[in-house]
């Protein structure tokens, strides 16, 4: 951890040394020789004494070692001087940046993420995520949302993988679920929260019938209406605006994946949360077991299930669902919702009883509001205990389970994403 932490401190140093180098000899090339203004700078005591000359001992001998990836910013702005007076305006600003490597910059070009909260701490968490990964990625061909059950149940990464080994090479992923969302929550999301510029290729939203049962209090959509940021949104303000962003992502696939990753994934575990990754997703290792799990917790019956009893459809919450479909139409952006599974051991007869009429009443809006429609209940293998945390949450290895199926499934349009 420590040597993580002094390594941008170090290249930090070296890009403000090299910088203000730059700037000097940049400013003082009509007026004295490159080594005369180096003496000047030494002698009006830049760097300050023997702690200086360390300093810039450190950051020329990691300037040598960055020297075939990264140009010398003294050369850069000697060429610039040469080339076009005009280019070195802000030559301070501009080699301070040039020399650190991809891993520093989104934080240094941006600001930081600043919006009042929306009552709903997963939610300020994903927007803050999401913020740090469209200033490193850019927009994502694929946005995951949905409630805990989507947060923890499709893997982002395994999803890349699986459209990899079909043939659809650098598809990005990101994953926004929502603890507690509903349909009307991600109505909000889609179409009050996120800026339009910010929205994918493709939306998967994976969620069961719980997420679209009237019958059950929103409490979640309560709050969030009720925030101070959604005050803000009906003000005009967005929490992640247009102009916090490059038209290009500043980390490209040649960037090191791995090195990417782990270290922003770090940088999100330290700032906004230690249970998600720098792609939104919630990795749960936990694997749900019968046998012990029943002796901690009560097995409660459909009947007497508040996801599912009082029971009803066709309200509030399919309105949202509507209005989903037809702005993700509106805009060319398909959707498909996801009926994630869960286990046989929790689809008592009451609960499927319920799941049936639910799938028939989403069968109905897919076919009557053009989105696409897949019921993962139909498929056994990915209901096995060992896929899930709890009856109905899927954990790491389900998620995992889950991404790669989906990458295969041909009822997904993945041809709108890129071609194989």
């Amino acid at each position: 951890m420590l040597l993580k932490l002094l390594i941008p401190s170090a290249l930090l140093a070296a890009g403000t040394y090299l910088g203000t180098t730059a700037f000097a000899e940049a400013e003082n090339a009509s007026k004295e020789p490159s080594s005369k203004a180096q003496s000047h700078l030494i002698s009006e005591g830049t760097l300050g004494a023997t702690e200086g000359m360390a300093e810039k001992e450190m950051a020329e001998e990691m300037a040598e070692e960055m020297a075939d990836d990264y140009p010398s910013p003294a050369q850069t702005a000697t060429r610039s001087v040469a080339d076009d007076s005009s280019t070195i305006r802000d030559p301070l600003f501009s080699n301070l940046i040039l020399p650190l490597p991809p891993l520093l910059l989104p934080d240094l070009l941006m600001p930081p993420y600043d919006f009042p909260s929306f009552n709903s701490q997963r939610l300020d968490e994903e927007l803050q995520i999401y913020s740090r990964y469209l200033r490193t990625y850019g927009t994502p061909d694929v946005l995951i949302v949905g409630s805990s059950r989507s947060l923890q149940g499709i893997d982002p990464l395994a999803l890349q993988e699986g459209l990899e080994a079909q043939g659809y090479s650098g598809v990005k992923v990101f994953n926004f679920g929502i603890n507690g969302a509903t349909a009307q929550v991600i109505d909000v999301l889609l179409r009050e929260v996120l800026e339009e510029e910010h929205l994918p290729q493709l939306i998967i939203w994976g969620d069961g019938l719980r997420a679209f049962n009237d019958g059950r209090p929103d409490l979640t959509y309560r709050e969030i209406v009720a925030s101070e940021g959604y005050q803000r949104l009906q003000q005009g303000d967005r929490p992640i605006v247009s102009r916090a962003f490059p038209d290009e992502p500043i980390l490209t696939a040649s960037t090191a994946q791995s090195i990417v990753t782990s270290t922003l994934t770090e940088s999100v575990q330290q700032t906004i949360s230690a249970d998600l990754d720098m792609y939104g997703f919630q990795a749960i290792p936990d694997r749900f077991d019968p046998a012990t799990y029943y002796t901690r917790y009560p097995r409660v019956a459909g009947s007497f299930d508040s996801d599912y009893a009082p029971f009803s459809l066709g309200q509030e919450q399919t309105a949202a669902t509507i209005a989903v479909a037809e702005f993700a139409r509106s805009r060319s952006i398909p959707l498909v919702i996801v009926n994630l599974p869960l286990t046989h051991d929790y689809l008592d007869a009451t609960r499927q009883t319920y799941e049936r009429q639910f799938v028939n009443h989403m069968q109905q809006l897919a076919q009557q509001h053009a989105f696409t429609f897949i019921n993962l209940h139909q498929y056994s293998d990915l209901m096995q205990n060992q896929y899930f945390a709890d009856p109905s949450h899927i954990n790491q290895h389900g998620a995992r389970a889950v991404g790669l199926h989906l990458a295969g499934d041909s009822n997904v349009p993945w041809g709108r994403v890129k071609n194989p």
